[in-house]
């Protein structure tokens, strides 16, 4: 090997041993900076000790008990300061110099409650804590039935509670979260769900017939139709795409109903939007088979027999 090519490879793997130990320094020195609070569940290692090792939880006094020290003030103090501090307590005791090593291991006295429709409702902590839409990906992301125009974030002000709107819906649309509440420790995250089988509600679509999850969705100011069959599970193996009925809300009559093609835009690759607004009614028909099969799947979602019929004898005229 030529001597450049030797020191080509010696300097990238020293750029490479750079970048690793920059990550490693900025990740420490984030946790560093994080200061611990009540409910913060700590793990703490003594070198050479490791019958010391201890997983132990800040209680609402803000100490930790540590055997065989005993109680430590850990509340307003760093993981290093923390370390330092039982560093010094435990070298007494052994009757020599240890060194300490304290982590975070659940940032609770940062976190959020996330209940509602959602995957995984309950507690989630941060170091710092990130904007709405990321929270609801720790909590497994919404429902299907999620109303994601009507998110509550209620924060406790004094003996008060204060309740913030939130319309995820307008974000995701608009790509923002410019528009949403700001997190703060110990507020919670409210995510209501549709009411299923119910009357249309104001910012409701109906999805009826061959799609994975029939029911009421929430497409806030309006929404593309591949985007809400994706909310309602997908379009199934039986579905007619070519032929996708759509009923606007507020007029039962012909000139309300429209067919849209979605095999011609799969198979042609255009992408204009079919956008569906609140009160529509989405009916995939299945192949080679009548509109009165997706009868009873309708009635569950009006709960009204006269309204299905007039709903099925506007879309078969169309």
């Amino acid at each position: 090997m030529k001597w450049w090519m030797r020191r080509l490879a010696c300097g990238l793997a020293l750029v490479s041993l750079l970048a690793a130990a920059v990550g490693v320094t900025a990740a420490e020195a984030q946790q560093e900076e994080y200061v611990l609070g009540t409910d913060d569940v700590l793990a703490i290692s003594v070198w050479m000790h490791p019958e010391l090792e201890r997983t132990v939880t800040v209680d609402a006094r803000g100490n930790i008990v540590l055997p065989p020290i005993g109680e430590v003030k850990a509340a307003g103090l760093t993981a290093k300061q923390l370390a330092d501090r039982i560093s010094d307590r435990v070298s007494s005791y052994l009757r020599q110099t240890t060194t300490v090593t304290v982590s975070v291991t659940q940032f609770l006295s940062h976190s959020v409650y996330v209940s509602g429709a959602v995957a995984r409702p309950g507690r989630y902590g941060f170091d710092q804590i990130p904007g709405l839409l990321d929270v609801l990906s720790q909590a497994g992301g919404a429902l299907p039935t999620a109303d994601l125009s009507r998110v509550q974030v209620l924060r406790r002000e004094g003996a008060t509670l204060r309740g913030l709107p939130a319309d995820l819906t307008t974000a995701l649309q608009m790509g923002t979260e410019e528009g949403l509440p700001r997190l703060l420790p110990g507020d919670a995250i409210v995510v209501p769900a549709s009411a299923p089988g119910g009357a249309l509600t104001s910012d409701a679509v109906g999805v009826l017939g061959e799609v994975g999850r029939p029911g009421l969705y929430s497409v806030g100011a309006g929404q593309d139709l591949w985007m809400l069959l994706a909310q309602a599970g997908g379009p199934t193996g039986r579905s007619n795409l070519s032929a996708i009925r759509v009923l606007s809300a507020g007029q039962p009559d012909a000139r309300s109903a429209v067919t849209v093609n979605l095999q011609e835009t799969l198979q042609r690759g255009n992408r204009s939007p079919f956008i569906v607004k609140p009160g529509d009614i989405v009916y995939l028909t299945p192949r080679g088979a009548g509109l009165w099969g997706g009868f009873l799947t309708m009635m569950a979602v009006t709960r009204d027999v006269v309204g299905v019929i007039a709903v099925v004898r506007v879309l078969e005229r169309q």
